[in-house]
């Protein structure tokens, strides 16, 4: 019996394939002598398909691909005839996702089509036809339309009938191209999945098995470090900024510190931590972060934002994005960078020459749906670097039932290292910051915050904070968010987030007091309706927002702020300008061009007023690329039209693989001439503890430390004896972070975003050695932040196996068996390869790991088939290179017509067995007899003995009855 239901699994498109098309295709190129079956050939794909129906002689077996549109169904066993070609019921039912039983004994199938309701029963009549129910009707079809052999083999005509599609066959090409007047299942199928998938996690999906990296007691550190010497006129100054992590006493510690020209320390901050994907810190609390020293506090309500404190933190709160309308966006980052942020194409914000060793832009707002955030970093030597993350905005982000708590001690304004000169001095002392949400149903979540202080004096700067959202039949999503002071300050919004036509739409309400050290009072009311989206067809991004609002003055007025960013002929153009209604105020607008001119990488913009007169502010260009390898350049030029004076600057950066050294000179008409020299470098250790330098930050994100090596002993580690793989590709599929091997077999990928699970993969196709295979069945990672992640990546001789699946015949000949499913399993069981065998029987696996195997005929197909079971090979696992002529037979029952003496009948077959046992000893000539038994209806029948002639089923019989043991002789027919 066979069932195909909704998965279908399609046929592997192997050698036999393309040896088949080889041969039809030179059948109609009319060749006289046709290229051979075993040898392995290639067509052409910018062949003319035609149909030649008399080309390929009728008998001749197919393998045909089914076509849907571009999408490829599987592959369909047939064979030609007269009238067109007859294919597979089975393989059609299973490529198009139909539920039909086949029944090969009964000669008949059943199922449905398309839906429960559409019945398909097919069974032959009396008189050798066969009877078709579709649709609710009756169809009787000649014999010759359909043949039985070890499947159901049908008319192509009469598929487009019973399953209402339109089939072309292109016999040169061996394709199946499909219509369906209506959705197929598998099509619906397709839709259902992609439909159920967030926007934003489709490409972070990894596969392999997780190789967890867990906290060490001490870890080898990653440090970066960059160093500059400034001359201007006479006067010369250096600085010094180190950048550094590892793992001390099971926790990630981080350190950062600049020196400038006096010795002095400029900035620091010192901070250990400890984050669980699994939510598994601290027993009962179950905490996903744990955070002392310098740490960035609790956020008791998306309106709060929050600066370096010395402190602790507790939090079970998701260490990625789980929802909301808002996202904060931190990172470490060496000095002098700039870094500028993108939403769907837009600029967003920007932050110039970071100087204390971290970006930080909170609060970001999100609109309604997909959000695509992308954060440009500028560096000083002219790189260009990107990183893009994915937002989905559609719910609360939280389950029902769901507790989310957030508690941090601090000391406001406080650092760890010289305090005296780095710490503020209007600190409000200890203060306890604490933040829960709670999912009360899927749709809606509420959050209480708070912070105490508990210096006496400051209890009036004590907050409170309330929030929650609501989404709304997932198509809209309100949010309330208040925070109120004990001395009467506070600060409420109130926002609704939904989307039109594919276009966010927000509604934003806000009300602000705040009263500063004079105890003046600064408030505002403000109504904001803002609308962004793109337009595909034009590449065009935009966001349009109108803003009310109502100073602390009573003034009232309004604002509008457009920005653009479109894509134009490979140039990135983006523009925003703003207009109030206020007497003084002006109207004024900043545009940007950004584009690559060859491999230069070109920005100019300027800003300007509109009103209340035109003007341009300023200008700046700039242009950068790569002058030659591991050189690159880049000029800046900026003229401020208020002040009639421009500066120009040449910068020039050597970058090899290990380092980076940078030039900088500029000239200002104002104040005349500067230059500097800048170097920088990362340094780490790889799993060997040699030294590995790069040009690349290591310390702000994760890196991965990869090393490929042949093993020898097929042991999995490298040991004595194993050899380094240079020249090896390692790449994280999901982040396509790529790096090559050196001469230790060694890869270092660098900046790999934080908790992103990514496969590792890699390419041997540059060994000169042939036949090498990855060793493990691959790995996964979850990378931390400012840790090092080291794997061994074993690779072996791969081993091929090739034979015949056979079938023995009653007269003891082996004939060739096609698609015959050959199952590879390993000691536990467990499926590692499935091939089918082709048209001549023959089956080839590749790519195999040397170890013990047991190779077989699918159990599944010998039962549905009704075969004996078959033979099987073991390998021990020291087998290599290719093994052939591994043949593997199955054999039908053959019938055997005879005699044998018929005993008594029982319910049970352990009262059979008991009966034999008793018989036995007291006729103990029977037990040179074999006895067997048949499955009835009302139980098991005892058979003794098995003859061509009734002769020793009579002697049997005599024996018993002399006994007085009931037997007869019975004629019957053995399998």
């Amino acid at each position: 019996m066979f069932f195909f239901c909704l998965a279908s699994q399609p046929s592997m498109a192997n050698e036999a394939y393309e040896r088949l098309k080889a041969k039809y295709q030179a059948l109609q190129n009319g060749q006289l002598e046709l290229p051979s079956l075993s040898a392995s050939t290639a067509t052409t794909a910018n062949q003319r398909s035609i149909s030649n129906l008399t080309a390929i002689p009728s008998g001749e077996e197919l393998i045909l691909e089914i076509q849907l549109g571009k999408l490829v169904l599987g592959q369909v066993f047939g064979f030609k005839t007269d009238q067109g070609v007859k294919l597979s019921l089975s393989d059609m039912s299973s490529v198009f996702d139909f539920v039909i039983e086949s029944d090969i004994e009964n000669n008949s199938a059943s199922g449905w089509v398309r839906n429960p309701n559409n019945t398909f029963e097919l069974q032959r009549t009396d008189n050798g036809d066969w009877s078709v129910l579709n649709r609710g009707s009756t169809t009787v079809y000649p014999n010759q339309t359909i043949q039985l052999e070890d499947d159901f083999y049908v008319d192509l005509a009469l598929y487009q009938t019973w399953f209402d599609l339109n089939f072309d066959v292109n016999y040169s090409t061996l394709v199946v191209e499909t219509k369906s007047n209506t959705p197929l299942p598998i099509e619906q199928k397709l839709a259902r999945e992609q439909r159920s998938k967030d926007i934003y996690q489709t490409s972070n999906t990894a596969r392999a098995p997780l190789l967890k990296h867990d906290y060490q007691p001490i870890s080898k550190p990653l440090i970066d470090m960059q160093g500059s010497v400034n001359v201007r006129d006479s006067d010369t100054s250096h600085s010094l900024s180190v950048l550094g992590t590892n793992d001390i006493a099971y926790f990630n510690t981080q350190y950062y510190f600049a020196i400038d020209e006096n010795n002095d320390i400029d900035s620091a901050h010192l901070s250990g931590s400890r984050y669980s994907l699994d939510n598994n810190l601290l027993g009962p609390l179950k905490a996903s972060t744990v955070e002392f020293g310098d740490i960035r506090p609790t956020q008791i309500n998306t309106l709060e934002s929050n600066n370096l404190s010395i402190g602790a933190r507790v939090s079970n709160k998701s260490l990625t994005y789980n929802g909301g309308n808002s996202v904060n966006l931190i990172g470490s980052i060496q000095a002098g960078w700039d870094v500028e942020v993108y939403r769907n194409q837009l600029l967003i914000n920007s932050q110039i020459n970071v100087s204390d060793g971290q970006y930080e832009f909170q609060n970001i707002p999100l609109v309604f749906g997909y959000n695509e955030i992308e954060l440009v970093f500028y560096g000083p030597q002219g790189q260009v670097n990107r990183e893009t993350r994915d937002y989905y905005v559609s719910s609360t982000g939280q389950s029902e039932g769901e507790f989310i708590y957030d508690i941090s001690l601090i000391n406001e304004g406080e650092r760890l290292i010289d305090q005296n000169l780095l710490n503020n001095n209007e600190d409000n002392g200890l203060s306890t910051l604490i933040r829960v949400d709670y999912g009360i149903t899927d749709w809606w979540s509420v959050n209480l915050g708070s912070q105490l202080y508990h210096q006496q004096g400051v209890s009036s700067f004590d907050k409170r904070a309330l929030g929650t959202e609501v989404s709304l039949f997932g198509s809209a999503l309100l949010s309330l968010d208040t925070i109120e002071e004990d001395n009467g300050d506070y600060d409420r919004r109130y926002q609704i987030d939904t989307s039109l036509l594919d276009q966010s739409i927000s509604f934003t309400t806000r009300d602000y007091q705040a009263t500063d050290q004079d105890g003046e009072i600064d408030s505002f009311e403000s109504q904001e309706l803002r609308l962004s989206g793109s337009l595909p067809s034009l590449k065009l991004s935009y966001q349009q927002s109108f803003e009310q609002i109502k100073a602390s003055d009573n003034e009232e007025y309004v604002r509008l702020i457009n920005q653009l960013g479109a894509n134009i002929k490979n140039s990135y153009l983006s523009n925003r300008i703003t207009w109030s209604s206020r007497d003084d105020a002006e109207t004024v607008g900043d545009w940007q061009i950004q584009r690559y001119l060859n491999e230069y990488f070109v920005r100019l913009g300027n800003n300007y007023s509109v009103s209340p007169e035109f003007d341009i502010n300023s200008f700046f260009a700039e242009i950068s690329g790569e002058i030659e390898n591991d050189v690159t350049g880049r000029i800046r030029f900026l003229h401020d039209f208020d002040t009639q004076s421009s500066e120009t600057a040449l910068i020039t950066s050597w970058q090899p693989n290990e380092f980076s050294i940078t030039s900088n000179l500029i000239y200002n008409e104002r104040t005349g001439w500067r230059a500097s020299l800048l170097g920088r470098v990362g340094i780490g250790l790889s799993q060997d503890n040699n030294a590995f330098f790069t040009n690349k930050s290591l310390s702000s994100q994760s890196t991965l430390s990869a090393r490929v090596f042949f093993d020898k002993n097929n042991n999995g580690r490298f040991d004595k004896g194993d050899s380094p793989l240079e020249n090896v590709e390692v790449e994280t599929t999901q982040n396509r972070r790529r790096a090559t091997t050196n001469s230790q077999g060694v890869a270092i990928l660098t900046s790999l975003p934080s908790y992103q699970k990514t496969d590792i993969k890699i390419d041997l196709s540059k060994q000169e050695e042939g036949f090498l295979i990855r060793a493990d069945e691959g790995v996964s990672i979850a990378p931390r932040p400012g840790a090092l992640q080291t794997i061994d990546i074993p690779v072996v001789q791969s081993l091929e196996i090739e034979g015949y699946a056979q079938e023995l015949q009653r007269n003891g000949d082996l004939i060739n068996k096609a698609r015959v499913p050959i199952l590879l399993k390993d000691l536990s069981g467990k499926t590692i390869k499935e091939v089918t065998s082709e048209f001549d029987g023959y089956f080839l696996i590749t790519e195999i790991v040397p170890q013990p195997y047991t190779l077989e005929i699918d159990p599944a197909y010998l039962r549905d088939f009704s075969y004996q079971l078959s033979t099987s090979i073991t390998l021990n696992g020291t087998e290599t290179g290719v093994l052939d002529n591994q043949n593997l037979t199955l054999r039908k029952a053959f019938e055997l017509n005879g005699f044998s003496a018929e005993l008594a009948s029982f319910s049970h077959i352990e009262s059979l067995r008991g009966y034999w046992k008793i018989l036995t000893h007291r006729f103990p000539n029977l037990i040179q007899r074999r006895y067997f038994y048949s499955k009835t209806e009302s139980g098991y029948q005892l058979y003794v003995g098995f003859d061509e002639e009734p002769k020793q089923a009579n002697s049997i019989c005599a024996e018993l009855t002399a006994g007085k043991v009931t037997c007869s002789v019975k004629a019957i027919t053995r399998r």
